[in-house]
């Protein structure tokens, strides 16, 4: 059992240091989002959006892919969407930093949890079950709606980090994983960032 309560307390070193991942938004009052922030919002969106869901879905597995697909970055932190979209070399080297982090955050841990933690990660990436394609549009969604929360829609701040320009562009776009889900809630939400963007860019002379 000691073992087992060690195990334990060396995982949960690891989510404090997701904690601590900052990443390119900013909170309503100008605080920088972390992961943990992220996370804690994402797993929300999941269970407000769920009663409206037009397919079925496993409740509980939604949950724990939202809490589990960020965990890597506790060691390589967030890489920005516009870096990566700007440089795509650069999404690569995050894939490969994030793959040799899970696979020691999983080692953390005895079976059956650590190969549990290790697939959840590989089922997020891989986006092929419904359960992660849901997810990583609702992580889509979330990102691009709390990126429009500051100082009452300032999104001028959008540029102020590497490439921060493409941020305009993401968004204002419509994922082609939102389309493919065939949700109305998602679509729905996706419309109204879409729309909210749209509107804050327009107050500071901003339009694409």
């Amino acid at each position: 059992m000691q073992n087992k309560v060690e195990q334990i307390f060396d995982f949960m070193r690891v989510l404090d240091k997701v904690c601590l991942v900052k990443r390119a938004t900013l909170l309503s009052d100008g605080t920088v989002e972390t992961d943990s922030s992220h996370t804690f919002k994402l797993a929300f969106m999941v269970m407000l959006i769920y009663p409206y869901l037009k397919h079925k879905y496993d409740y509980a597995h939604l949950f724990e892919l939202a809490l589990a697909h960020d965990i890597a970055e506790a060691e390589t932190g967030d890489y920005p969407k516009a870096m990566q979209r700007a440089h795509p070399e650069i999404k690569q080297k995050k894939d490969a930093e994030e793959k040799a982090s899970i696979a020691r955050y999983s080692a953390l841990l005895d079976e059956p949890m650590g190969g549990k933690i290790q697939a959840l990660y590989d089922e997020y990436e891989a986006k092929e079950t419904p359960e992660a394609k849901l997810v990583s549009a609702l992580d889509k969604v979330d990102a691009n709606m709390q990126a429009n929360f500051y100082n009452n829609g300032d999104v001028r701040y959008w540029t102020e980090y590497e490439d921060g320009e493409q941020y305009y562009k993401i968004n204002t776009e419509k994922k082609p994983i939102v389309a493919a889900l065939d949700e109305p809630i998602v679509e729905a939400l996706e419309n109204g960032t879409i729309n909210l963007a749209l509107t804050n860019m327009k107050k500071i002379g901003i339009s694409l």
